[in-house]
């Protein structure tokens, strides 16, 4: 049996499981906490196939898309100004505290800008290995961001009502 289709049922049986436990994001968290904890305990890594993350990307394209609606182009009018404003203002955020995480860990600037740029980790990789930063600790810092935002925010959302 492949790693990598060991690491995917591992994945796919934490997804479960937190999904089962109406976990906030739990299929997602639940599978990336099975993945990563395949990589951390097994004896040899598994690597995806080449090109599985494209094949993900446009799944969760096309599935986002198909939640959109003509209401939606009614609703994005109003709400157009307040996201280009909050993205500029969590850009500047980020911005501030990569330089005081740089500052202050000795992790690169442009590392610590990627790794805390609002962004996809996949995508922040990739910039942040053409600026001379570290992928794969920019997407610890993005996988770290989605998990806690997985868990907290639909809670938030729930107290907030």
């Amino acid at each position: 049996m492949s790693t990598f289709f060991t690491a995917s049922l591992c994945g796919i049986a934490l997804g479960l499981v937190f999904w089962r436990l109406s976990l906030p994001g739990g299929p997602v968290v639940g599978a990336m906490l099975g993945g990563a904890l395949y990589q951390f305990l097994a004896p040899s890594r598994a690597i995806p196939p080449s090109g599985m993350d494209l094949v993900v990307q446009l799944a969760a394209g096309i599935s986002i898309g198909l939640s959109f609606n003509r209401e939606l182009l009614h609703i994005s009018r109003q709400a157009l100004p307040w996201a280009v404003g909050a993205a500029l203002a969590l850009i500047g955020l980020g911005v501030g505290l990569a330089w005081m995480v740089a500052r202050f860990s000795g992790i690169g600037l442009a590392t610590a800008l990627f790794g805390l740029a609002p962004g996809g980790i996949t995508g922040m990789g990739v910039l942040a290995q053409a600026e001379g930063g570290k992928p794969a600790l920019v997407g610890f810092f993005h996988t770290v961001r989605i998990i806690l935002t997985f868990l907290l925010v639909p809670l938030l959302g729930r107290l907030l009502r």
